[in-house]
């Protein structure tokens, strides 16, 4: 590698140490764990944004999570367990989805699903806990959408 290269890695942010971490944890459980497995290759995970932030919805057993890869994730075992530093080991639903994006495996309604109906799927997996609106784009069609 080049010195300019080089150069150009140490302009770019670094993330905190303990991000970094729980980043490379996601990656290792993508690995190993049957259910991170079982979320990607069943395609329950939804990408519905993808710039400035990706945004990912992961349809789990008992809800629906919003997760932006590698940093944060709305279910409870994140919210309440890795959030707060009590572990390092990150949520199957971050895992699953390193790996979807490995595999390709999941439902791309980035640039395609309008904003407000990012908008209600956000709302409806956090105060609801299920989104009648995700299911509808993912199954339904969209009617209020672009898709």
């Amino acid at each position: 590698m080049g010195e300019e290269a080089l150069q150009e890695n140490e302009d770019e942010p670094r993330a905190p140490p303990r991000l970094e971490a729980l980043r490379a944890a996601a990656r290792r459980l993508a690995e190993e764990d049957p259910e991170a497995r079982a979320a990607a290759l069943g395609m329950r995970l939804v990408r519905l944004t993808a710039a400035p932030v990706e945004l990912w919805a992961a349809l789990g057993r008992e809800a629906d999570y919003i997760v932006v890869p590698g940093t944060f994730c709305s279910c409870p075992h994140f919210v309440y367990r890795v959030a707060p530093g009590e572990t390092t080991r990150p949520c199957y639903h971050l895992a699953a989805v390193e790996l979807a994006r490995q595999t390709g495996r999941f439902h791309d309604l980035a640039g395609r699903a309008s904003r407000e109906d990012v908008e209600a799927v956000i709302l409806e997996a956090i105060t609801v806990g299920r989104s009648a609106t995700l299911r509808r784009l993912i199954h339904g069609g969209c009617e209020r959408g672009n898709i």
